[in-house]
C-alpha cells in the first residue's frame, strides 16, 4: 500500500521551503560581511595609490638558441621604472617598508628579471613578469597588500 500525503501536508511542506529559501538568501539580518565581498569587488585604478620602487636598468642573460648565430647577443637589458599600486590604508606601510628594505626589494627584482625567459621579457604587458614580482615581494611588504604593480616604459635591448 502506498503511502498517503495530503495536499495540506504538501502545500507546508513547500511552504517551509519557501522559507527557508528566504532566510537563505537574505541572511539572518547579520551585519557581517561576507569572507568573499573582497572578490566581490576588486579596488578600481581610481581608489589606488602609486608608490614608486625605483628606476632599473637591468642586464639579463640569453640563452642561445639553435637558430641564433654565434653573432648574436648573449645579453639583453631591461629597463624600467616600477610602480605599485596600494590601497591609501596601505600607502605608508608600503612607503615605510620599501624604504627600510630597498636593497632587499631591488635585489629580488633583480634576481627575478635576471631569471625571466626570453618570451617573458619580450611579452608586450609583461603579465607574468609582473605576476612573479608581485609574488616575490610579498614577504618584504608586510600588511600593505599590492594590488597592482606597473611598469613604466619598459624597453629590451642588446648588449
Amino acid at each position: 500500500m502506498k503511502p498517503y500525503v495530503s495536499i495540506p501536508r504538501i502545500l507546508a511542506l513547500r511552504g517551509a521551503l519557501l522559507v527557508a529559501a528566504c532566510a537563505l538568501s537574505v541572511g539572518c539580518g547579520s551585519e557581517k560581511t561576507s569572507p568573499f565581498e573582497r572578490f566581490e569587488r576588486l579596488p578600481t585604478i581610481a581608489e589606488l595609490v602609486t608608490v614608486d620602487l625605483g628606476e632599473y636598468h637591468i642586464p639579463v642573460p640569453v640563452e642561445p638558441t639553435a637558430e641564433s648565430s654565434p653573432s648574436s647577443a648573449t645579453q639583453v637589458q631591461i629597463e624600467f621604472r616600477l610602480h605599485a599600486a596600494v590601497l591609501p590604508q596601505h600607502q605608508a606601510t608600503m612607503i615605510s617598508n620599501f624604504e627600510r628594505l630597498e636593497g632587499r626589494l631591488r635585489d629580488r627584482v633583480i634576481h627575478v628579471c635576471r631569471h625571466a625567459s626570453a618570451e617573458e621579457l619580450l611579452d608586450p604587458e609583461l603579465s607574468t613578469l609582473k605576476t612573479e614580482l608581485s609574488d616575490s615581494l610579498k614577504p618584504f611588504i608586510g600588511n600593505a597588500r599590492i594590488e597592482r604593480l606597473h611598469i613604466e616604459d619598459p624597453q629590451v635591448r642588446r648588449l
